[in-house]
């Protein structure tokens, strides 16, 4: 299965960190602010017969299958498809990107990228996307010598002839199926509960050569800094469970509470993903009612993903309220499907 996109915005959108996206920083949050944000944590914590249905019936699609729960609908009809912005490959040739100027850096051939086609112009030539903060390190390394550590995408031209990639479908830490495995997850916090989230708010991803990267203090002011994160540990192993997933790393997470385990001769540390609370967020002026996110819990961690209009369909279905995007009913098998 693969997942739909609504275009460009929709891939800068799952590409960027929520730091990218906020408005609010959390240093600067006013007394009032703080208890309405309070307000709204308690009325999504509060656990009811619908609430604990509806994370029940979510958590049982698994952390294998959370990139569909992120699903939008195309038009009003219920895609087969993920969307392409999650697609993994493998670059045919050494490949020359850029971020829009005459400057350049080429990748080599081999190299594993997660990216997306896209087309701004149809007088032009589309273009391939490819997100920084999940090549390899030393591809990144490549990257922020030519431009600098502030770029999240650099991109490419289809119009020169030939293969320029092929699907990536080797199984890693980082892929899948030719999927990204994990999306990127962004901290839950308690600007969380407003539609858009803190400035540099801490996030985590995976790279194309298996490391499992935290950044926490990665934007200062304008200025943001995507070489800069917290912590950076090797993924020696990823176990797909029915809803779990567990990494085995090659030394601790601080602060993520890994449990040290032996492996063969050697210890490594453990690392268990799960789903958890599911929970809405805010207009952050009128408190309007904003998208469900998921929780993930990343061992003693949380943070959290936007839901599709998809599962926020079925959601609907399951609190016996109106205003759906997609069809009820189809938003339900479509889940249901997926357990």
């Amino acid at each position: 299965m693969k997942l739909y996109s609504k275009g460009v915005a929709t891939l800068m959108l799952l590409g960027a960190v929520a730091g990218g996206l906020a408005i609010t920083n959390a240093s600067a949050m006013s007394k009032s602010t703080k208890k309405t944000l309070t307000t709204l944590q308690t009325k999504e914590n509060k656990s009811t017969k619908t609430s604990k249905k509806i994370d029940s019936e979510l958590d049982k699609v698994g952390v294998k299958n959370l990139n569909a729960l992120m699903q939008n609908s195309d038009g009003n009809k219920i895609s087969d498809t993920l969307n392409p912005a999650l697609s993994t490959y493998k670059l045919s040739k050494a490949t020359k990107v850029s971020v829009g100027g005459k400057t350049t850096v080429t990748l080599p051939k081999g190299s594993v990228v997660r990216g997306n086609t896209y087309t701004l112009n149809p007088k032009f030539p589309s273009r391939f996307a490819i997100n920084v903060e999940n090549l390899s390190k030393k591809n990144q390394g490549y990257v922020f010598k030519a431009f600098g550590n502030k770029e999240q995408i650099v991109n490419f031209s289809l119009a020169s002839t030939g293969k320029a990639m092929t699907s990536y479908t080797k199984s890693t830490p980082f892929s899948y199926s030719g999927i990204q495995n994990l999306p990127n997850l962004n901290s839950k916090n308690l600007q969380s509960y407003y539609i858009s989230d803190r400035k540099n708010n801490p996030f985590i991803t995976v790279t194309a050569d298996n490391y499992l990267n935290y950044y926490t203090k990665y934007k200062s002011g304008n200025d943001v800094n995507y070489s800069k994160y917290s912590q950076s540990v090797k993924i020696k192993k990823l176990t797909r469970g029915s809803k779990n997933y567990t990494y085995y790393l090659a030394k601790p997470l601080a602060g993520f509470g890994t449990k040290r385990v032996r492996v063969g001769k050697s210890y490594q540390y453990k690392l268990v993903v799960s789903l958890g609370h599911v929970f809405r967020s805010y207009d952050n002026h009128n408190l309007d009612g904003g998208s469900y996110r998921m929780t993930v819990k990343v061992g003693t961690k949380s943070f959290y993903v936007d839901l599709g209009n998809i599962a926020e369909g079925y959601i609907n279905k399951l609190q016996g309220t109106s205003g759906s995007e997609v069809n009820e009913a189809a938003a339900q098998k479509y889940i249901q499907g997926l357990q």
